[in-house]
């Protein structure tokens, strides 16, 4: 496509003749992409641009330290960016090589398509000395080729700021890259695009979700946090405190008050964003399922939002869009899980204590590099004072797609698919594995290596 080669002519790092707003990212100095949204300037800086059925995004990833060969930078960022196979997206349809500034430039494009919906994607690696970095870009329309041009021309670093950052440790400058799989605090695939136009993105604090206008921020739990809430301070106005009154200059804020039962904790209020001076509508929603779970929704005004959530508990389905695909890379290594429960029996008549019953379990799946796995499966029950033990090994090999892991020698010997996602949390990601034969059994599982 000669498209692809107007975008790698416009890599030169120069500034743009026409006049741009500048901000500033990790070690860049950038414009500001016209009519486009800032979605995130903290773990990478994504804007977007939607108009109906169309959309175009663009991103800059923080700077790094390079592997001293360009090449492979590109192919780092091209399999952790833009590899997709469900999207059609395997290896880079066009790939062009240039210098910019001593920059070494490496250009890589291809088409995708989501839900019948086509899509360019482009990936653009820089590297010079010891430092590397990337931006791109999807959109679904050539008519975005011109702010796809300006945005990455726009693009300056300093260097020497990035040495700076460096030794100091700057929370903006990510860790050496050597390879996907060494990224244990990342998802590969993270960003989900669903059927209903939704559109989820991992960041360090939150999974941002973007629909129909509207972005949610789905905070994971925070123990050390949900701790430090005073008892003379309600969950609404405490995590409002500190979600929403930090980014927001809000009025008119309005508390929940029906009565109900599980208690619905939610605020809103008519509010402005205070980096970009944006008008918009802001709530929040505590649900809480192992720990508190805040729920930041960002609306154009308040008729959308309550359009969209009529009722404080219409936002709780929201936090199903914390999953992202699966990969071999994420998945190897040791995972646990487990659960358990009691019943106590009382005497119906007397109403004296008769004993009671529990039962737990545990399981652990291996996932090896050579594609083979090994699993265990242990249970504890007792009964008034008695206790069984039991358990199940299995060994065999296992294969990957996006949403499923497949295992061979399961129970009775058989192959078994497992439905499969990954679920971010705080520093880190939970797997989720349900058989598609029974989705009764199904685990939740955290990485202990």
């Amino acid at each position: 496509m000669k498209t692809f080669s107007l975008i790698a002519l416009a890599t030169i790092m120069t500034i743009s003749p026409a006049a741009q707003i500048k901000r500033n990212f990790d070690i860049f100095s950038y414009d500001v992409p016209k009519g486009f949204l800032l979605k995130d300037n903290s773990s990478k800086l994504f804007y977007e641009k939607s108009e109906g059925k169309n959309y175009c995004q663009l991103f800059i990833y923080p700077a790094v330290a390079s592997q001293s060969d360009a090449e492979k930078d590109f192919e780092t960022n091209w399999d952790f960016f833009a590899r997709n196979a469900s999207q059609g997206i395997n290896s880079p349809e066009t790939k062009e090589k240039d210098t910019a500034n001593s920059w070494q430039v490496i250009f890589g494009a291809a088409k995708g398509a989501f839900n019948k919906k086509k899509f360019v994607l482009t990936l653009t690696t820089f590297t010079k000395d010891n430092i590397t970095f990337y931006a791109a870009a999807v959109f679904s329309d050539q008519k975005y080729l011109q702010a796809v041009q300006n945005f990455i021309s726009s693009i300056e670093p300093d260097t020497e700021k990035y040495g700076r950052n460096k030794n100091n440790s700057s929370p903006h400058v990510s860790p050496p890259i050597t390879s996907v799989a060494n990224r244990t605090n990342h998802i590969t695939r993270s960003i989900t695009n669903f059927d209903d136009g939704g559109v989820s993105v991992v960041t360090d604090n939150y999974v941002k979700v973007t629909k129909d206008g509207i972005e949610l921020r789905l905070h994971y739990t925070d123990k050390a946090l949900d701790d430090a809430r005073p008892n003379t301070l309600d969950a609404p106005e405490y995590y409002w405190s500190k979600y929403v009154e930090p980014y927001f200059t809000v009025s008119n804020v309005q508390k929940w008050s029906g009565v109900q039962y599980p208690v619905i904790y939610h605020l809103q209020a008519n509010a402005v964003e205070k980096q970009t001076g944006k008008a918009c509508y802001v709530a929040i929603k505590i649900v809480y399922s192992g720990g508190a779970r805040p729920i930041v929704v960002i609306a154009p005004n308040q008729n959308s939002y309550q359009q969209q959530f009529s009722h404080p508990n219409d936002i709780d389905p929201m936090l199903n869009a914390n999953r992202f695909a699966v990969t071999a890379a994420d998945i190897i290594g040791t995972w646990k899980g487990g659960g358990g429960g009691g019943v106590e029996y009382y005497n119906v008549y007397s109403g004296t204590y008769a004993g009671m019953a529990a039962v737990s379990s545990t399981d652990e799946f291996t996932f090896n590099s050579n594609g083979t796995y090994s699993s265990t499966y242990r249970t504890a029950s007792m009964n008034n004072g008695g206790t069984q033990f039991g358990g199940q090994d299995f060994k065999g090999n296992f294969s990957v797609t996006d949403w499923t892991i497949t295992a061979t020698n399961r129970y009775g010997g058989k192959t078994t698919t497992y439905n499969a996602q990954l679920i971010a949390v705080k520093n880190g990601y939970l797997l989720y594995m349900s058989d598609k034969d029974n989705p009764a059994i199904n685990y939740t599982l955290f990485k202990t290596n």
